[in-house]
């Protein structure tokens, strides 16, 4: 078994880490039970429908509601902030050790026990250059992106995931094979590698490959597993195209990815997962739930995120019924949803499909 040294580098100064400390506590204080403000968003949308004698319409009848509601104003204007006070304040302070990060990563790129494979030409699909969550420079364009979402997501999941616990005990979700076999494992735009080394402590003898196409990404992704003694692989391949053979892995896995996909890449990707997992193997999927039947305010939140909090494609994603899709790709579904804090009460969801 791995140790579990530190990999998250530390920012410039201690001043640094308790702004973000802060941050991440007004994040806490928005989402969560202090402002409340979706119980008391919810309550007055409610109590107008019931006045009107009608339920809401489309999102944007529920749109104009909130923003004439000052309650609705400051909740935006609070959410939109706390993203770009986290991403300046981390930003700033990478920027500030930018040469010594720099050094930090090569040192590393080719270490084992596990393979880094980058491709120097490899070129981007325009549906990539997105600023998602409000990144700067988005997820590949600084070759320090992977610390930053290493730090941004630290914030985004209120401690809840310091030390990768959210992934560890999401992977521990994920049914193995009804035969037990889990030779190969497959983890769809990894990111910094959260889940492929928790893939690999559950199955230390399995062969786990992450692929991402964010080369800086992949190269934290790759640190993160060699300091930590973890024998994973990273490549840089797109979640439509991973280049692997047909039926080659036991599970494959995707967090948080297709939210992110416009919709005819979460077909292109469906078909791809269809086409690597072996008969009897596992797809997991954890991501956003659809907005069919849920509140008028997770129905606002949604339209939210899609339009002022980098997430441009999350609306069409949770329109699309995912589990239809996957259906038609062969495989058989189970769906459940995820307690509050994996991302607020109905807001995220996991699928489990077994290829058939």
């Amino acid at each position: 078994m791995s140790t579990t040294p530190e990999t998250l580098p530390p920012l410039a100064r201690r001043s640094d880490a308790a702004y973000l400390d802060f941050v991440e506590g007004l994040r806490e204080f928005i989402l969560g039970k202090g402002a409340d403000f979706e119980e008391r968003l919810n309550s007055a949308l409610e109590q107008s429908a019931s006045s009107r004698g009608r339920p809401w319409g489309d999102v944007e009848e529920i749109r104009e509601f909130v923003h004439a509601s000052p309650l609705g104003r400051l909740r935006d204007r609070l959410a939109r902030s706390q993203q770009e006070m986290k991403w300046h304040a981390i930003e700033r302070s990478f920027d500030e050790q930018r040469a010594q990060l720099t050094a930090e990563l090569s040192k590393w790129d080719e270490r084992g026990p596990g393979r880094l494979l980058l491709d120097p030409a490899f070129e981007h699909p325009t549906y990539t250059n997105v600023h998602f969550h409000l990144q700067p420079a988005g997820y590949y364009k600084d070759e320090l992106s992977g610390f930053l979402y290493h730090y941004g997501t630290k914030v985004f999941f209120r401690g809840d995931n310091d030390k990768d616990e959210l992934h560890a005990k999401l992977v521990g979700t994920v049914p193995a094979p009804s035969d037990g076999k889990v030779n190969r494992i497959l983890d769809l735009a990894c990111s910094i590698g959260q889940s492929s080394t928790a893939f690999h402590r559950r199955y230390p003898e399995a062969e786990v490959w992450g692929i991402d196409h964010s080369a800086p990404m992949l190269r934290v992704a790759h640190r993160r597993a060699a300091m930590q003694g973890d024998a994973v692989n990273f490549a840089q391949r797109l979640v439509e195209r991973t280049g692997f053979p047909d039926a080659h892995f036991d599970v494959t896995f995707a967090f948080i990815l297709f939210h992110e996909l416009p919709l005819r890449i979460i077909h292109e990707t469906v078909r791809e997962a269809a086409r690597v997992t072996r008969r009897g193997g596992i797809f997991a999927i954890y991501d956003f739930t659809g907005t069919e039947g849920k509140s008028p305010y997770q129905r606002y939140h949604r339209w939210f995120d899609d339009r002022h909090n980098g997430e441009p494609y999350s609306q069409d994603f949770c329109d699309c019924h995912l589990g239809d899709i996957l259906v038609a790709n062969g495989f058989e579904v189970a769906a459940a949803p995820l307690a509050k804090r994996a991302g607020g009460t109905g807001y995220m969801q996991h699928w489990f499909a077994t290829r058939v």
